[in-house]
């Protein structure tokens, strides 16, 4: 080693001092909106007003699949809520369910709770 260089200076930085380019210029370094951790600007993806790393994104994408997924079932599952006059029993059916009786007491006075006959 020369006097000139620094004691402090690693071996890898010697080199890059070395041997550096003009036309080296060091890539800007943007923080991910999901993370907060810094990635060079180029290897950033850009969704909407916002800026992810990429294994952000990719969590992105299965928590809306997860969101979507969990939406559809709901409504699978969606139950009505029913109230006979005659016995005044409330029950729920699903939706797709075809109803025509009282399950309590057979007669066919039921409405939807929540509507006005």
């Amino acid at each position: 080693m020369s006097a000139d260089t620094d004691i402090g200076m690693g071996v890898l930085d010697w080199f890059k001092e070395v041997f550096k380019r003009e036309d080296d210029v060091e890539e800007p370094m943007k923080p991910c909106d999901r993370c907060g951790m810094e990635y060079p600007e180029t290897s950033m993806v850009i969704d909407g007003s916002s800026i992810f790393c990429y294994d952000c994104k990719d969590k992105r994408k299965k928590e809306i699949a997860e969101m979507e997924f969990n939406r559809k079932q709901s409504l699978l599952n969606q139950k009505i809520k029913y109230h006979c006059y005659n016995c005044k029993f409330h029950f729920s059916r699903k939706k797709d369910f075809p109803l025509q009786m009282c399950p309590n007491c057979g007669s066919g006075n039921f409405v939807e709770e929540g509507r006005l006959v």
